[in-house]
Parts: structure tokens; C-alpha cells; sequence
């Protein structure tokens, strides 16, 4: 429910979904391989900051895999993915005012890192936009169904260049996109 001044109060709400899609590069060729759907899990912690916006953390984590072929045979290798983000949160008013369909855009980090601890990345940049909904059971508990799309920008360059006729700028960079789908336990404090 909203305060008196219009705002929704601070929400945690750990969550449960599933992490679908994405793909891994060969280094030694152009083979693609895809990383398996996964139960994914993590929290968002809203911070309201005017009415029905907030200003939103979010971490999810999915321990996944991917078959990779090679001589003699295939190979499984074990993958976690991390996305830590900060984001906004917009809320639209619902029909009875428990259900609050609600869009999200972040941006932050994602490591991915092998089973084994032999692969780690630094971090890459990626963006995410969700949306779903946010049902009130309770004045301090609620549920929250949300998609969210990610995009994870793997290599990346830009360059720019000026001369008497004017400037160019180029962009270049592979990314890999992963959907993902969650249930939440919302405490509004």
C-alpha cells in the first residue's frame, strides 16, 4: 500500500524464477554453443524516491551449464552468472490499488564464471528491461511476478575519428541476451 505522501515503502523481495538462452563462442572457431535453461535466484531491494518511482537493486544469480563438442567427445562444462544492477522502477496505478503493473530498466555488471574456478570474467557491462506485476496481500507483505530481458556485452570498442570534413564514431561488440522469468516474496517495510 502507499504511505501518505504517495510513495510505496521500502520493498525486499527475494526471488525464484528461470534463466533461459544465451550462447558461449569457441575461441578456436565460429561453433556457438548454447547455455542450458536453469532455476535462477536473487533479490531486488526497491527504494522509493517519488510516487510510484523507485530507485531499485538487483542481484540474480543461475548456476547453468553448456555442451561444448570437441575430440574425443562433448564436453560439459558448469557456468555461474551473476547480474548485480541498479535500476528505476516505474509503477502504474492498478484497478483496486493491491495490483500495480510495474516496468523496470537497469544497468550494472555480470560475471560469469566456470564450475571448475578455472574461468572468471572481471565483470561485463549489461542492461536489462522488465516488467510484471506486484499483488498487496497484506499492508507489509505481497507477491511480485516479473520478465526480464538481459543483455551482456561481452567484447566491445568505439572509436572516433575527426577531420576537416567532420567526426565519425563507430561502435563494435558481441553480446549475448538471456530471458528470465521470477516469483517474489515482497516485505514492504
Amino acid at each position: 500500500m502507499a504511505s501518505a505522501q504517495g510513495r510505496s515503502p521500502f520493498e525486499i523481495a527475494p526471488f525464484i524464477g528461470y534463466r533461459f538462452g544465451g550462447s558461449v563462442g569457441d575461441t578456436f572457431s565460429t561453433a556457438r554453443y548454447g547455455i542450458d535453461g536453469a532455476r535462477s535466484e536473487g533479490v531486488t531491494i526497491s527504494v522509493p524516491v517519488y510516487s510510484r518511482r523507485a530507485v531499485e537493486l538487483l542481484f540474480s544469480r543461475q548456476d547453468t551449464g553448456v555442451e561444448v563438442a570437441g575430440f574425443p567427445g562433448t564436453t560439459r562444462h558448469n557456468l555461474t552468472i551473476e547480474h548485480w544492477m541498479v535500476g528505476a522502477v516505474g509503477e502504474f496505478p492498478g484497478e483496486s490499488g493491491r495490483v500495480r503493473p510495474f516496468v523496470a530498466g537497469y544497468l550494472g555488471l555480470t560475471k560469469i564464471r566456470s564450475g571448475n574456478g578455472s574461468t572468471t570474467s572481471n565483470g561485463y557491462g549489461s542492461a536489462a528491461l522488465g516488467g510484471g506485476i506486484k499483488l498487496d496481500l497484506a499492508r507489509h507483505v505481497g507477491v511480485r511476478f516479473d520478465a526480464r530481458a538481459y543483455a551482456i556485452f561481452a567484447r566491445r570498442g568505439a572509436g572516433a575519428i575527426c577531420g576537416p570534413a567532420g567526426c565519425s564514431v563507430a561502435f563494435t561488440g558481441n553480446a549475448m541476451f538471456q530471458g528470465e522469468v521470477a516469483a517474489s516474496l515482497v516485505l514492504k517495510l
